[in-house]
């Protein structure tokens, strides 16, 4: 590694997605900190240029007092509560911050895809989203699916929490955005956006089809972040440059 090469660090260092990261960081990126539950040195993040999280809500919380001003944070943690949220967020205010369900590119331009479907079709058609992951996968539905289902939300001009669905009794309500959950084995990740009207279907898709996918995703939003003014930024931003 050379002087200039970026120094990154690894939240959630033990976990399948940080040991991806760290594979894949190889002439890109001098590891300098590595977070694990059995070692959570959270000061050593002071030395990084850029942290990558794949972690849990707690430990993302927990590392941010450990960032200087900056420090461009890549964070693919989900399942935050509300009081979490409201922490991250304000970190933002002196770092720059990347937040992402899913770092698969792919996943970014199906995004956009589907908020710009639903905003054109307009009423008079159903949303749905399927998702399967893992079966070690712990919640549900995944962070992407709730992504897409904001995306359709936006194009619809509304609010996701005002309609999404996650469990159905009764007959369909019109405006709702459908959750369905599928678990097993040991499936990457696999998404389904389906727009259906009386008449017809229109169904977007992606299958990741290894974890690499992600890793290299994620080492692509740090390098892209690195530099740029505190803010709360996306995987669409970076698609859009």
């Amino acid at each position: 590694m050379t002087d200039s090469t970026p120094r990154i660090g690894i939240l959630g260092a033990d976990g399948r997605m940080g040991r991806a990261v760290e594979a894949a960081c190889e002439g890109r990126f001098d590891v300098a900190a590595r977070i694990t539950l059995a070692n959570p040195d959270y000061e050593s993040l002071s030395a990084c240029d850029v942290v990558i999280d794949f972690s849990a809500a707690s430990a993302l919380v927990a590392a941010l007092a450990y960032l200087k001003p900056g420090t461009a944070l890549v964070s693919g943690t989900t399942g935050l509560s509300d009081t979490q949220e409201a922490v991250v967020s304000d970190a933002a205010s002196r770092l720059p911050l990347l937040r992402s369900g899913n770092f698969s590119v792919g996943i970014a331009v199906l995004s956009a895809l589907a908020r710009q479907a639903t905003a054109t079709l307009g009423v008079g058609w159903d949303i749905e989203i399927l998702e399967m992951h893992h079966r070690h996968k712990v919640d549900a539905p995944s962070g992407t699916a709730l992504m897409l289902g904001d995306a359709c939300a936006k194009g619809r001009d509304v609010s996701l929490a005002t309609v999404a669905v996650q469990d159905r009794d009764g007959p369909r309500r019109d405006g709702d955005i459908g959750f369905a959950v599928l678990r097993g084995g040991g499936v990457y990740g696999n998404h389904e956006v389906r727009i259906v009207s009386e008449s017809e279907m229109i169904t977007l898709g992606h299958q990741a089809l290894n974890r690499d996918v992600f890793a290299h995703g994620a080492l692509s939003a740090a390098d892209w972040l690195i530099g740029r003014a505190p803010g709360l930024y996306t995987m669409n931003d970076l698609i859009k440059t």
